[in-house]
């Protein structure tokens, strides 16, 4: 039996299903059904009890589930040692960004495949952060926010501040805010965290507001067209906003006033799991992103 075989039993175990393991390796659900059958046949024995609403774990799958969680790994690191030695390092590495970190990172990823021309690069691109993790068999994800789930590592790779912004059309037409207390007569622009958490207090370094919206989304990107468009005012990044700024797009509201530092983490399940290709893109995107500026 192979080696791939049996890493797929694992994912399909972690997801649940096989269809969430094909939508996650790109391949048709009647492949990864057919591998799992042939891999049950060579065991004889079933891994999986099927019923039309659910795949659950046998006794015997389970058992085998956690005597591989301790061989795979051990077989992997074999495995990278030789692909080390011979300074050829190859795989394929399933990365999600968030819907504007694309923009930051997206030299560092040429680069990073410039360097290592035998390993590919997949991103997925969600405003979820580190919860598409699981829901995709994801390598890594960058992700901005708590963190609440402990088994996930998250190293600090980069931070940012966020300032308001609005457009130049919106301002003509309602003016800028003097106050924080002004923001109450303006259209502004709220933030779900993908936690579900309405961002309805915007806590500034100086002071904080309490605020309502009429216009809300858990997609930064959307939020940033719909200032362009001058749908009203909005928390933005400054890296991402200084640029549009300066270019006569973006106009900077209350300008003393800014959110504390936030940071923006790397998260993957842990070192132990990650494939050889995996712990180089991680390295290099902790070497690299903190100079981007």
């Amino acid at each position: 039996m192979r080696i791939e075989d049996l890493k797929l039993f694992m994912l399909v175990a972690k997801l649940g299903s096989f269809t969430a393991a094909a939508d996650a390796l790109n391949l048709p659900r009647s492949n990864i059904s057919r591998r799992i059958n042939d891999l049950e046949s060579a065991l004889q024995g079933k891994l999986f009890t099927r019923t039309t609403r659910r795949l659950t774990l046998t006794p015997i799958g389970q058992g085998y589930l956690t005597s591989l969680q301790e061989i795979i790994p051990g077989l992997e690191h074999a495995n990278d040692s030789i692909r080390t030695q011979n300074q050829n390092p190859t795989g394929k590495i399933k990365i999600g960004l968030l819907t504007e970190s694309d923009i930051l990172i997206h030299w560092v990823l040429q680069d990073f495949l410039t360097r290592y021309p035998n390993i590919s690069i997949e991103t997925h691109l969600s405003n979820l952060g580190y919860y598409d993790i699981m829901n995709y068999g994801l390598d890594m994800a960058i992700h901005v926010g708590p963190i609440s789930d402990t088994s996930f590592i998250a190293r600090p790779i980069a931070s940012f501040i966020r300032k308001l912004y609005a457009s130049p059309d919106y301002i003509a037409r309602y003016g800028a805010p003097r106050s924080l207390e002004d923001l109450h007569q303006h259209n502004l622009i709220m933030l779900r965290w993908p936690s579900g958490q309405l961002e309805n207090l915007w806590r500034f370094k100086q002071a904080e507001i309490s605020i309502e919206s009429r216009l809300i989304s858990n997609n930064s990107n959307y939020i940033r067209h719909a200032v362009f468009q001058g749908a009203g005012i909005a928390l933005l990044p400054e890296i991402i906003a200084h640029k549009h700024v300066a270019e006569g797009e973006l106009v900077e509201v209350l300008p003393a006033y800014e959110m504390q530092l936030e940071n923006i983490w790397l998260v993957y399940p842990s070192r132990t799991g990650q494939s050889f290709a995996s712990r180089l893109l991680t390295e290099y995107l902790l070497e690299q992103i903190p100079m981007i500026k």
